[in-house]
């Protein structure tokens, strides 16, 4: 009896080492063990089933995480030999499923970038002609004496012996370009929003007929006044230099922009700023420049050559509305109407290169145009 039990005691450790030996132990970097079935060695992963339950699902680990496959009939393969192995107590243990692990940065929600070229702050170039309206360089104002007059906007002729009021300096056809800056500021669709910044300069001259009328009254009235004072014909007046209009603007306002598609759209525009106004100065050339006058208190003076009319710099006020079409997103043709605040002028006499007494006060001068620009847009 007792020989029989010995027997069956080696029978038994017979069988139990045979279930070690015909596993595939699979060493892991963390000196961790997976008792498996090894189906499949990569050169990325290494896949296997569970040793109770090889009939289960296949699991993978990366080559990266383990050390050696001890296989059920002795063999080991090496998977990475310079590994350091962490220790750790000695423990066997089964995994589940390694589950892969996305590495990728998870995507955040952006707004979707509008299509059309007004949907980005844009840059145009815009220019075109500028039609005087209203009353754009003359008045109604009446004065006393032909030393009252504020040309070039009207001339009260006293000199003349009548007190007709002769309007002269108006404006004719010139020039009105500007550069802009285009920032959208809302974006819905075919629909956009936007602020404009805006520099601008409205140029005009005046007109031929205007210019006859001018020297017409302008020549004969200094002359003749001249003349009478110091009792000697020394002055025979001609203008030279007519004077133009120049209105440099800075406004900023409001946009709106429609797109029918990519290759058409509609723009609106509504804009205030500040106006520089300037008039360019009137030269009169005398004739008989140096003819002596006469001895004023020892001291003998003769005609001057020049006698000009120098008109001061003013600020004032100014606003535009227009609108018109967008081609392509980058071409554009529209109408557009400046107006501006009336504006006090007043104007130095310069009288060969001497200028003398205070600045006399002009009449105002309220400017309008109408304007058809075409736009270049990047």
């Amino acid at each position: 009896m007792k020989n029989s039990r010995i027997i069956l005691l080696v029978i038994i450790q017979i069988c139990l080492t045979g279930t070690v030996l015909s596993q595939d132990v699979i060493l892991k970097k963390d000196n961790t063990t997976v008792l498996s079935k090894v189906i499949e060695v990569t050169s990325t992963e290494i896949k296997y089933k569970k040793w109770s339950n090889q009939e289960g699902p296949t699991y993978s680990i990366s080559r990266s995480e383990v050390v050696s496959i001890n296989y059920q009939n002795g063999e080991v393969d090496r998977i990475n030999n310079n590994s350091m192995i962490t220790p750790a107590p000695q423990q066997t243990v089964t995994h589940a499923p390694v589950q892969p692990i996305n590495t990728q940065p998870q995507s955040t929600s952006e707004k979707p970038k509008s299509p059309y070229g007004r949907g980005r702050v844009q840059f145009s170039l815009n220019g075109g002609v500028a039609i005087p309206m209203g009353r754009f360089g003359a008045t109604t104002e009446r004065y006393s004496s032909v030393y009252d007059f504020c040309v070039p906007f009207q001339i009260f002729a006293e000199a003349l012996g009548n007190a007709n009021q002769v309007g002269v300096g108006a404006a004719k056809t010139g020039f009105n370009g500007s550069l802009k800056l285009h920032f959208p500021l809302y974006v819905n669709g075919n629909s956009i929003i936007g602020m404009p910044l805006k520099i601008g300069v409205l140029y005009n001259g005046i007109t031929d007929s205007e210019k006859q009328t001018f020297k017409s009254i302008l020549e004969p009235a200094i002359s003749q006044t001249m003349n009478e004072g110091y009792g000697v014909y020394g002055f025979d007046f001609s203008v030279t230099e007519f004077p133009s209009y120049y209105n440099f603007s800075f406004m900023t306002g409001i946009d709106y922009t429609y797109y029918f598609n990519k290759s058409i759209g509609l723009i609106a525009e509504a804009n205030l700023g500040l106006n520089v106004n300037h008039v360019t100065s009137i030269q009169m050339n005398n004739r008989l420049g140096g003819t002596y006058l006469g001895t004023y208190s020892s001291t003998p003076v003769y005609a001057m050559k020049e006698f000009n009319f120098i008109y001061k710099t003013k600020a004032n006020f100014t606003y535009e509305i227009g609108g018109g079409l967008l081609l392509f997103d980058h071409l554009s043709i529209g109408l557009f109407y400046a107006g501006y605040s009336p504006v006090q002028l007043s104007y130095d006499v310069d009288a060969a290169n001497i200028s003398g007494g205070e600045s006399v006060l002009a009449q105002k001068l309220k400017v309008s145009a109408l304007s058809i620009q075409l736009g270049v847009h990047f």
